[in-house]
């Protein structure tokens, strides 16, 4: 055995490979209270009306592109993304309490998530009907497409929160 060959007695930490970012891991905002593992960007209620679509994908279209420096050519697949989880919010779902739906973006590794929280399904009608009609088909493909990720969870107070990601594009400046 050569000298250079010989263990030193020594021990050398070799770090374990990072693990792929998941957007599953993060907490959804309605869980905690506005509290999430990722960085909450923005957070809005809007009233559960189908005006609330393009209110929700201009002010996710604003706060994302400040907040990355985007361009609106850029956000495009994030804005029709917003769109069509609310438009299923709207149509396919109770309103919250208060009669409204609450839209949130945060900030997560390379990733913005995108949150839709309602008063879950309507009585009797799951919130994903497993054979859906050609609108709500329309959406769920967009999803699996255009989404690095996507899901659906029942929080503890009753309420059901959307959400999907997209991966920051190069030329997104990170702040």
């Amino acid at each position: 055995m050569n000298a250079p060959d010989a263990w030193s007695g020594t021990p050398v930490l070799v770090p374990a490979p990072a693990p792929a970012p998941s957007l599953e891991l993060a907490t959804s905002s309605a869980w905690n209270n506005g509290k999430s593992t990722g960085r909450l960007l923005g957070e809005i209620d809007l009233a559960a009306t189908p005006a609330a679509v393009r209110l929700g994908r201009s002010y996710v279209r604003e706060l994302v592109g400040q907040y990355f420096g985007a361009a609106r050519s850029e956000l495009a697949d994030l804005e029709l993304l917003t769109s069509e989880a609310i438009t299923s919010s709207v149509l396919y779902a109770r309103p919250r309490r208060d009669g409204t739906v609450m839209l949130s973006a945060l900030h997560i590794d390379r990733f913005v998530r995108v949150e839709v929280t309602d008063g879950g399904g309507l009585r009797g009608q799951a919130r994903l009907p497993e054979e859906p009609s050609q609108n709500h088909a329309r959406g769920l493909v967009l999803m699996r497409a255009l989404a690095a990720d996507h899901g659906t969870h029942r929080n503890r107070n009753g309420t059901s929160t959307f959400w999907f990601g997209v991966a920051i594009r190069e030329g997104w400046r990170l702040p």
